[in-house]
């Protein structure tokens, strides 16, 4: 397949070096191989066709090799979670989620030297009764949201203020407004001092613009450090930028005394005093030699002014002129470019006739150029655009509130994956194979059809809370970023107040391995086999609605003495558990197949085949629902086990599950949790996962539970720890 003419390397050289020739004149001479500059033009004119072969193909035929398959090596494209599986959060993301806070200033955030403890000293905004036992509270609630997996907090430490005055010479133009010059001064000094970007507000803290668009703003030592002062030095620029400022002379800082009953060994922050009269000016301002005369009423007047200009800056994100409150009433003009303007040069469709490159000067409107040659390259891009566009503008054919979700249809089921696939690639996302996991084990074939369509649905409509809080640990009733997003892959609950054994409690039933099952009453050899023995077979309906809990006790006859055995719970979840057959009198018999050689166990006589057919789909949806409920997954973290002065695994947690269902019980289906777990879990973290039967999950809510409870101990969270490693042996 050849491309376009302008992919042509030759074609590409040749126009190239006529350019050149033109735009050098006579100071270049030397066109040969030899030359540096042919060198460069050469390599440029490769990467042209290259890119121009490119866009004339199909995407697909880019990424695929002869097959059709995907060249990820090839390409060195890469699963997301391989390339980095943990996400994991620095100090600076905990830094900005703890600054947000309101009545903090800023909060820094350093890891101890005990792995997985983090230590916070809080810089806390201007107010005169702060409390800092409330503040400390607040912080630890938001850490505790946004705590990396198997992390905690040790300690919470409040800044204390020390006044600071201010000592400077500057040098200012001779139209500048000095109180002014010195409010802006003052305010910038202030905020660098505080550790905060002159952009943001009281209330916004380190925002996670600020960390990443002026990072030199954290090359401060942190209050703990014992370092009194920020390196200025850094943040010149900034100041020097302030309106009407020529130079700036060194700085200096003066600290007042502390006054008395003032705790001297807690961290401290500088905080600039501003002058109260006009012997406490400090601050010297000169226009050429001629040093100025400040007022200080006028200087806290400007600064008032000063910090109202940063609100407004820092909420609305435009121009400084643009919100500047000296200037009311003024126009605003948002001008739009047209998209053309955004494309390289190279693919713009605008020109003025001569070679691109060269700069021209022509005042007369542009008109599109016919025999402009990149107008092939143009075509390849928009004919790609289109493509994707072709494929999303079926969204709202293919979901909308009017579409039948249930369709029958396969092709257009088939279409409507493909499509959700896409929209979750297009977010770096990619999912797990759930073909022979152990998934289904409840669904029939069209249910699990409609889950393999709303699985995606709800991954996707869940895709912005997940990756908001990815990484992060369970707090209260959130399970955090690891634990959603494991059980929406999983098809589990990680709900922490879930009670696995809510279902059979309710029943009064209770899973007991001693316990003697009743003796089958419906031998095997009085079936009556029909013409067709998959007739037996009743196939399965899945809007069935579950038993009332009476009639489900009625038609249990394997349950005894409200015991039952585990195997019969199992077993009553599989597919294959009930059957229907025909008895005299033109009746059906519902039977339950234990798995006894000999015999059955008799649950229901009906009179005809229709009503036998509507008593085992109701059996089998009220035993789906009792396995279902009774699947839950817990995240347990050592940090959070550790008692007073005792040495704790840092970064090791142990997933805790239901073992004992249809499905949780198949090595496939395990499997495929391990899998997702080495997948969803950050690198450093290790995750043991623990299978327990129902008499250990019980005795694990008890030891949970006394961990939880306010008069908790280290011997209860020894406890806990020590059931941990031990039970599950046998999962």
């Amino acid at each position: 397949m050849s491309g376009p003419v302008a992919t042509d390397f030759d074609s590409l050289r040749a126009q190239a070096i006529a350019f050149a020739q033109a735009a050098s004149g006579n100071i270049w001479t030397d066109y040969n191989l030899h030359d540096p500059g042919v060198t460069l033009l050469e390599q440029t004119c490769f990467a042209l066709s290259e890119i121009g072969y490119q866009a004339a193909h199909p995407i697909r035929d880019l990424l695929t090799d002869e097959q059709g398959r995907l060249r990820y090596t090839d390409l060195a494209l890469y699963d997301p979670r391989s390339v980095l599986p943990g996400a994991p959060a620095t100090d600076l993301d905990l830094t900005s989620c703890l600054s947000d806070q309101p009545d903090v200033t800023r909060a820094w955030v350093s890891q101890t030297a005990t792995p997985g403890l983090y230590s916070v000293v809080v810089i806390p905004a201007e107010q005169e009764d702060l409390d800092e036992a409330v503040l400390a509270e607040r912080v630890r609630e938001c850490f505790a949201r946004v705590r990396p997996l198997a992390t905690d907090l040790a300690e919470v430490v409040i800044a204390r203020k020390r006044e600071t005055v201010l000592s400077c010479e500057i040098e200012i133009s001779p139209t500048a407004d000095p109180e002014r010059v010195a409010a802006w001064f003052y305010y910038d000094v202030s905020a660098i001092l505080r550790g905060r970007a002159a952009e943001e507000t009281a209330k916004a803290g380190a925002t996670r613009a600020a960390v990443y668009s002026a990072p030199e703003l954290f090359f401060r030592p942190r209050a703990e450090t014992g370092a009194r002062m920020p390196d200025i030095d850094v943040h010149l620029a900034r100041l020097r930028a302030i309106p009407g400022i020529r130079d700036i002379g060194p700085l200096s800082f003066r600290e007042l005394p502390l006054g008395p009953g003032q705790d001297t060994l807690k961290p401290t922050y500088p905080a600039l005093v501003l002058p109260a009269a006009a012997d406490e000016i400090e601050l010297t301002l000169r226009v050429g030699d001629n040093i100025l005369t400040l007022d200080h009423n006028r200087i806290q007047e400007e600064y008032i002014r000063v910090a109202a200009e940063s609100i407004s800056r820092a909420h609305h994100h435009l121009d400084d002129a643009d919100w500047s409150v000296l200037k009311d009433g003024r126009r605003r003009r948002f001008d739009r470019c047209h998209v053309d303007d955004m494309l390289p040069a190279i693919y713009r469709i605008y020109g003025d006739g001569r070679a691109q490159g060269r700069a021209v000067q022509n005042l007369q409107p542009k008109v599109p150029r016919e025999d402009d040659l990149f107008l092939q390259y143009r075509g390849a891009i928009n004919a790609q655009l289109d493509d994707m566009s072709t494929a999303l503008a079926e969204l709202p054919r293919l979901f909308t509130a009017e579409t039948d979700r249930t369709t029958d249809d396969p092709a257009l089921h088939t279409r409507r994956v493909k499509l959700l696939d896409l929209l979750l690639a297009l977010q770096g996302e990619t999912l797990p194979s759930i073909r022979h996991a152990g998934l289904h084990q409840y669904r029939s074939a069209a249910a699990r059809q409609a889950f393999d369509l709303h699985w995606r649905l709800s991954i996707l409509r869940a895709l912005p809370e997940l990756n908001a809080a990815r990484g992060t640990a369970p707090e209260g009733a959130a399970p955090g970023g690891f634990m959603a997003r494991l059980g929406l892959l999983a098809d589990l609950s990680v709900q922490l107040s879930t009670d696995p054994t809510a279902g059979l409690a309710a029943l009064g039933w209770e899973l007991d391995q001693t316990s003697e099952a009743p003796v089958p009453d419906f031998p095997r050899k009085d079936l009556l086999l029909p013409l067709n023995p998959f007739d037996m077979i009743v196939p399965r309906d899945d809007h069935a609605e579950p038993l009332a809990p009476e009639d489900l006790k009625s038609q249990s006859p394997w349950v005894a003495d409200d015991k039952l055995q585990p195997a019969f719970f199992q077993r009553a979840a599989t597919p294959d558990a009930f059957a229907i057959t025909p008895v005299s009198g033109g009746r059906y018999a519902v039977v339950f197949d234990s798995g006894d050689e000999d015999a059955l166990y008799r649950v229901q006589t009906t009179q005809d085949k229709a009503q036998a057919i509507a008593c085992v789909n109701r059996l089998r949806a009220s035993w789906h629902a009792l396995h279902e409920e009774a699947e839950v997954a817990y995240l347990i973290e050592d940090v959070l086990l550790r008692g007073t002065g005792r040495v704790f695994e840092a970064n090791r947690c142990t997933l805790v599950l239901t073992g004992w269902t249809a499905r949780t019980a198949l090595d496939g289906y395990r499997s495929y949790v391990s899998e997702l777990v080495q997948q969803l879990a950050p690198v450093h973290v290790v995750i043991s996962l623990v299978w327990l039967d129902l008499a250990e999950m019980t005795r694990f809510h008890g030891l949970k539970a006394q961990v939880e409870s306010p008069e908790a101990s280290s011997d209860d969270c020894e406890a806990l720890r020590f059931f941990l490693k031990t039970a599950g042996a046998g999962s």
